[in-house]
């Protein structure tokens, strides 16, 4: 048996159904990652296995014993706590006995003659208990996983209400990662962390004891991590014992027999329908009709294959600018009495795509909240052509618990019908039901392409984005890049995906 079994999953979401009789293992030292278009449900079932969610049928068993900690992409903790206080959580247990032993060594020197073995037994058997676990190095292994992803540099006694929300998504990780469970749960742990750290996540990935469970879209890090592929796909999980790279070719092949049987099955289907219709009323074949109506009855109908719905994004454009389009000058921007970035001097011509890089916490998305206007600029200046029309993709977003797709547009188009934005919306890949479902309910991935439909309505000039490929399946992202890269205005790009920004700008500002 293996330390979660899944078998006959059913869940669905309102009328939708996910995932229809689906099966999954983890069996000792599996590396999994799982892979699928966005809204396909991966996430979904990253709840159904960390008994978060109820399923509607069938089974989720972990093994007895089994501990296991689930990294969620919209995970919400509290944030009135230093750095150090958070990730120390982890070891209050261990400091806890360490505090019972030394109660323990203390009555030694007052306790009765015949009590100082019994006291001594109970504070060796708490040291023992404590080396096992490594307690004498948690110094030194707090101290790795921080540096590791570039937190010490936040300082520890930093609040977590004042981090960034890519710093933040360090720190829930590092903690994740020091707890060291039996199994991994991690939902696009990548977002926000720079190159170099998914570097490291990745290798101490793949050095890792135990077991992991991972959602990403990231290519380059599947690429690393993955031992076990697997793919959510027309309701089903298939699970492939092979590489990332290796389970590209075979879901090709798996993918285009599917098609073949769904198609084959189909027209049998249509024969066998069309047989019925015409036999069931006759004397001398009503038996025949009902037999093969029967064996329709138990036919195992194969999902239509849900092929990827493709964004068909167009940013429109309003008007020409001059050579100039924004310009700063000795500009520092930060928080109050906090400076992130100092004289800054730089000038965005018109047409130019550029693209502002560095790791969590220099500064990229406070330059983009300040020349936005929503943050105050400390000192210096920042001068916009008059002519510019900025449309602004920002990095993180809150949804009303009731607003769904099309509200989220109508309140900035309050006058379209509801046919013209869920037009909008199929744009962007937005379809049927997903249009009504509450924006709180959707995948990271869909919630992107509604905020990338209501940029398809506004004419601008310059296009600013601050991660927008966060959450986004492979092909979404080669998608928004056409966009991107077919817009004849000014673009400002920020984003720690080296791979999406290659070939689509004309300048990058790497803050160090």
């Amino acid at each position: 048996m293996g330390l979660l079994e899944v078998e006959g999953l059913r869940f669905k979401y309102a009328s939708e159904e996910l995932f229809n009789n689906v099966s999954f293992r983890i069996l000792n030292g599996d590396h999994i990652v799982i892979v699928g278009d966005n809204g396909a449900g991966k996430s979904t079932f990253m709840n159904l296995i960390a008994k978060n969610l109820i399923p509607d049928a069938g089974t989720i068993n972990w093994e007895n014993n089994v501990s296991y900690a689930y990294l969620d992409q919209h995970l919400k903790v509290k944030t009135d706590i230093s750095i150090n206080d958070y990730i120390l959580e982890v070891f209050k247990p261990l400091y806890e006995k360490e505090a019972l032993m030394n109660s323990y060594y203390e009555k030694l020197g007052t306790c009765k003659e015949y009590e100082y073995e019994k006291y001594l037994d109970y504070a060796n058997s708490i040291q023992e208990e404590l080396e096992k676990k490594n307690f004498y190095a948690i110094n030194s292994t707090m101290g790795n996983m921080i540096n590791g992803l570039g937190i010490a540099e936040y300082g520890l006694d930093t609040k977590l209400s004042t981090l960034s929300g890519g710093q933040r998504a360090k720190v829930y990780l590092a903690k994740l990662l020091l707890e060291a469970p039996d199994v991994l749960l991690m939902d696009e742990p990548t977002n926000f962390l720079d190159e170099s750290h998914i570097i490291w996540l990745a290798s101490y990935l793949k050095s890792f004891k135990k077991q992991f469970v991972v959602i990403s879209h990231d290519e380059a890090f599947l690429r690393e991590i993955g031992e076990v592929v697997y793919n959510l796909s027309n309701k089903t999980l298939v699970r492939y014992n092979m590489p990332y790279d290796r389970f590209l070719i075979e879901r090709e092949i798996r993918e285009d027999n599917y098609k073949k049987a769904y198609q084959n099955q189909q027209a049998f289907i249509k024969k066998t329908e069309d047989f019925i219709k015409r036999n069931i009323v006759r004397a001398t074949t009503t038996k025949r009709a009902q037999s093969r109506r029967k064996m329709l009855e138990r036919i195992q109908v194969l999902e239509k294959p849900k092929n990827h719905e493709p964004m068909h994004l167009k940013f429109p454009f309003s008007k020409g600018l001059g050579q100039e389009v924004l310009k700063l000058n000795n500009l520092s921007v930060g928080y109050k009495d906090k400076v992130v970035l100092s004289n800054l001097e730089f000038l965005l011509k018109q047409n130019q795509k550029i693209a502002i890089l560095g790791h969590n916490g220099v500064g990229k998305s406070t330059i983009i909240k300040t020349i936005m206007g929503l943050i105050p600029k400390l000192d210096g200046s920042y001068v916009w052509n008059p002519s510019a029309d900025l449309n602004y993709f920002a990095q993180e977003e809150n949804y009303a618990p009731n607003v769904n797709a099309i509200d989220y547009l109508r309140y900035y188009y309050h006058l379209k019908t509801d046919g013209e934005l869920r037009s909008v919306l199929a744009s962007a890949g937005i379809k049927g039901d997903l249009a009504i479902k509450p924006m709180v309910q959707l995948s990271g991935g869909e919630q992107t392409k509604v905020r990338l439909a209501l940029m398809t309505m506004k004419k601008s000039n310059v296009l600013i984005f601050d991660e927008p490929t966060n959450h986004l399946d492979i092909a979404s992202k080669a998608e928004l890049w056409e966009a991107i890269d077919s817009f004849p205005g000014s673009v400002i790009l920020v984003t720690h995906e080296d791979n999406f920004y290659e070939g689509l700008v004309d300048l990058e500002l790497n803050f160090e």
